[in-house]
């Protein structure tokens, strides 16, 4: 009997060791198949996440990199614009210079042709303002001459004629000399048949211009 009751004694030991044993294996089977089924993706879930934090660090940068391209743009684009209203406002001012000159040369001309047309034919110009008349030689090779006829005793009568308002054949000329240097002179000359009213016209010679009156007097 005893025997029988030690042996089911036994056998009921270790069918509680091996039923824990079996629990023991099927609680790490489950604790394993748990971990496999909620944690198992967690690798590729960090993976994709790593990926979409540098993709969205790389978007960043180009967004960044094409702002940068943008202001520089628009920085150029602001120099090109102030450059070409400076260059606008230089031609502006450039052009209203000239036009100022030409301006006041036409109004020097209008004051000439107005003077001119004030004098009365025959009659001297005693107040001027004097021109030079022109003249056909250099200013570098002017030597004044008073022989009849050469070149530069033809322009010293064209200035008398632009103070007498007369011609030569119209007028008397007492004389034609050097009035103390050799770019100036003189002349006396006289209207014909006005009863030898002579005047005494100061006469000098401007480089490339010709000879200018600069003096008028009555003797």
């Amino acid at each position: 009997m005893r025997s029988r009751y030690g042996d089911r004694h036994s056998k009921r030991k270790q069918n509680i060791v091996l039923n824990s044993l079996i629990g023991l294996v099927l609680a790490v089977i489950l604790v394993l198949v748990a971990n496999i089924f909620f944690f198992g993706d967690a690798p590729e879930q960090t993976a994709g996440q790593e990926q979409q934090t540098a993709q969205s660090d790389t978007n960043e940068e180009t967004n960044s990199s094409e702002d940068a391209v943008t202001s520089d743009e628009a920085d150029s684009e602001d120099s090109d614009s102030n450059n070409s209203e400076s260059a606008d406002e230089d031609s502006n001012e450039e052009s209203s210079e000239e036009d100022k000159i030409k301006e006041e040369n036409k109004d020097k001309e209008k004051e000439k042709e107005d003077e001119q047309a004030e004098q009365e034919p025959g009659e001297p110009n005693l107040e001027g303002p004097w021109e030079p008349v022109g003249t056909s030689q250099s200013g570098d090779n002017h030597r004044s001459s008073y022989t009849i006829g050469s070149d530069d005793w033809n322009e010293k009568i064209k200035a008398v004629e632009s103070v007498m308002g007369l011609s030569e054949n119209e007028m008397t000329i007492w004389k034609i000399g050097g009035n103390g240097g050799p770019q100036q002179s003189y002349a006396r000359v006289s209207k014909k048949g006005s009863g030898n009213q002579v005047y005494y016209i100061e006469l000098e010679w401007i480089d490339d211009k010709g000879w200018k009156p600069i003096s008028v007097s009555k003797e």
